[in-house]
């Protein structure tokens, strides 16, 4: 089994989107997933209560029982736990990293956003796990073409010393109204430019996830 650790101490960087979007997408693909949210907003617990789907699975979680309720989850035959957590809370954070086996630390590519993880990226690297930062609600580029602000985003964060996914999330009304009626853009418009970009995070996660 395998963790998979949402991280951002700043808000409404989309840790919740991306991980119920990734949770999603790991059962597409055959893997029992569950769904740990550490957030007291109950954000991601929202939104599975409004599916129709039972699956990912799904549990509220208080940071001080993630470590038990991971090991239960190991036990129960699971093949992936996504936990969601809050922001700015750095003794949550450290707990994440130490139990994550991959971590996501999602940022918009504004300066501003891109400022605010330097905290997020000292507890990744303090953790030494594996990590990845993932631009999110990014402006549409041009044909296969990233956007410029985007695009200036990604050679920043080269200086931070944390790689970058090269899938980003674009900023799209389907990602909203998807999540609004219980389900991803996975499920919603399986075939829209919102799922292509959804499966190709979820394959680079994977990917790094499993070495």
């Amino acid at each position: 089994m395998k963790v998979l650790g949402m991280l951002s101490r700043k808000g409404g960087a989309g840790k919740t989107t991306i991980a119920a979007h990734l949770a999603v997408a790991a059962e597409q693909a055959g893997k029992r997933t569950l769904i740990l949210d550490a957030d007291p907003q109950r954000s991601a617990a929202s939104w599975w209560q409004a599916r129709e789907a039972t699956t990912p699975q799904m549990e509220a979680a208080e940071p001080a029982k993630l470590a038990a309720l991971i090991e239960a989850a190991r036990t129960a035959g699971m093949d992936l736990v996504v936990i969601d957590t809050r922001p700015s809370v750095e003794a949550d954070a450290v707990e994440v990293a130490k139990l994550s086996d991959f971590l996501l630390i999602p940022t918009r590519p504004a300066i501003l956003d891109l400022r605010a993880i330097l905290g997020t990226l000292d507890i990744v690297k303090g953790s030494s796990r594996k990590a990845a930062i993932v631009l999110n609600a990014c402006p549409s580029g041009r044909g296969i073409f990233e956007a410029g602000v985007t695009a200036d985003a990604r050679k920043a964060l080269k200086a931070f010393g944390v790689p970058v996914a090269p899938a980003v999330l674009t900023q799209r009304a389907a990602f909203s109204h998807a999540l609004v009626s219980g389900q991803t853009v996975t499920e919603a418009e399986p075939k829209g430019k919102a799922a292509a970009e959804v499966n190709a995070l979820w394959k680079f996660v994977e990917r790094e996830i499993s070495r």
